[in-house]
């Protein structure tokens, strides 16, 4: 019996492909809402944040080519010891920096470009406290994480002294089906 059901299980499961995910076209759907029609004269910024290395992965996988080709944007990813970005050098402070260009002080770093940023980052919770991650707009909550604490330490990425704009938190909420 126990057998049939992980078969069953791992069925469901791999029937799950990313043309049939129904949370990641609603995560397009949010950027692409957002873009289209900025919450704050043009920022376009967003941070995505999932508890998982796996989950972050994934996500960079599955938006890379649409945020670039369909969207104009650069994105990036930042999970622990995983880091990747299509723009710029591809390490953690050199990402937050594109990321967060002017509460990183980017344009006094003269050995980074300064003609291009990152407008789309997915993070684990290793961005950790005392992060200046306040050019963005808007935090996303991809899974909740068991302590309501850390999405509140998600939220102070952004939210915090020189913030400029508003932040909006959307949280992604698991559905019954």
């Amino acid at each position: 019996k126990d057998k049939e059901a992980l078969s069953d299980l791992y069925n469901t499961a791999t029937a799950i492909t990313p043309d049939r995910d129904a949370k990641l076209k609603d995560l397009k759907e949010l950027i692409e809402k957002k873009i289209s029609t900025p919450l704050n004269d043009g920022n376009k910024k967003v941070v995505i944040f999932t508890a998982f290395a796996d989950t972050a992965q994934y996500l960079f996988n599955e938006t890379k080519e649409w945020a670039q080709k369909k969207l104009g944007l650069n994105i990036a990813l930042v999970g622990g010891s995983i880091t990747q970005t299509t723009f710029g050098k591809n390490d953690y402070a050199s990402i937050l920096t594109n990321f967060s260009p002017i509460s990183k002080n980017r344009m006094k770093i003269k050995s980074m470009k300064q003609d291009e940023e990152i407008d789309i980052l997915i993070a684990t919770d290793c961005i950790s406290e005392g992060q200046n991650l306040q050019d963005a707009d808007m935090v996303i909550n991809y899974d909740m994480p068991w302590n309501p604490q850390r999405i509140e330490q998600r939220i102070g990425r952004c939210h915090r002294y020189g913030q400029k704009y508003d932040v909006v938190v959307v949280n992604f909420l698991n559905k019954a089906n």
